[in-house]
């Protein structure tokens, strides 16, 4: 058991990354939250073995963290892709229901600035928070449901390994046994599919990802300026516009033949 396989989880923040990270490892390693405040701040990582596999999760920073730049979540990111260097084995894209597209545009950023077009091949998208995730046609279901809503949406998941419906509720209260045995299923239900469907992907180079990561910023900041550029030129045109309009219809009153005014 001494090859690693490495599990990259990303995902917006509130949809229950941290939970399937505990509910995966079987640890409460990770801190769980019912909220849309991100409590992983910087990767966290938990290694387990399961039928004679070694394993490693790993719990990156949640997208839509208002309180860190678009630079960070990427540096933050390929940190974690630095860390697991020896390859990926797979990358589970962690979604509460609806995609937003926030999460189809960060994961596409990540797709272009720290993987490529093989990465479809190692994700697998895991619904989380889904109650009937043990009635394959309620799955289906949400599964078209999901695939309707737009087509940057349906090319997902096409192209990606899979989809999985899973529920981690917390384990507290009075439904803490009937919980822990809930997330058990879907424990059993990824780590099945995790033996058959793990790949060995390897991130490029951590220089290559900074060059990249300074590349895409730059542009991004250019086109802004831009954008803006144009923006300012546009609205100055419409004044002097505005400005020539006024003047030809005071010229035109102005200068006017005298027989107009009798």
């Amino acid at each position: 058991m001494s090859e690693v396989r490495n599990i990259l989880l990303i995902g917006r923040t509130g949809n229950g990354k941290s939970a399937l990270a505990n509910v995966i490892s079987g640890t409460n390693k990770f801190r769980e939250i019912e909220d849309s405040v991100s409590e992983t701040k910087e990767l966290e990582l938990e290694t387990f073995g399961y039928q004679g596999i070694k394993y490693r999760v790993i719990d990156t920073v949640g997208i839509g963290d208002t309180k860190l730049k678009s630079k960070d979540v990427l540096n933050k990111v390929a940190k974690a892709c630095y860390e697991v260097r020896e390859g990926l084995n797979q990358i589970f894209f962690v979604i509460g229901g609806r995609i937003t597209e926030e999460e189809l545009e960060t994961y596409n950023l990540l797709k272009q600035i720290i993987f490529n077009e093989d990465i479809y091949s190692y994700t697998t998208i895991v619904r989380t928070r889904f109650t009937d995730f043990e009635d394959e046609r309620r799955c289906e279901e949400d599964k078209e449901k999901i695939s309707q809503e737009n087509e940057k949406l349906t090319e997902l998941i096409r192209e990606c390994n899979k989809l999985i419906h899973v529920d981690n509720p917390p384990v507290k209260g009075r439904s803490a046994t009937t919980n822990k045995e809930i997330r058990e299923v879907s424990r059993e239900r990824l780590l099945k599919h995790l033996i058959y469907d793990c790949g060995n992907y390897h991130p490029i180079s951590l220089d290559r990802l900074n060059e990249r990561i300074s590349s895409y910023l730059t542009e991004k900041v250019q086109i802004k300026k831009e954008l803006e550029d144009l923006k300012k030129f546009q609205v100055e045109e419409q004044i002097k516009m505005e400005a020539e309009r006024k003047r030809s219809k005071f010229n035109s009153i102005l200068f006017a033949p005298a027989n107009i005014f009798q």
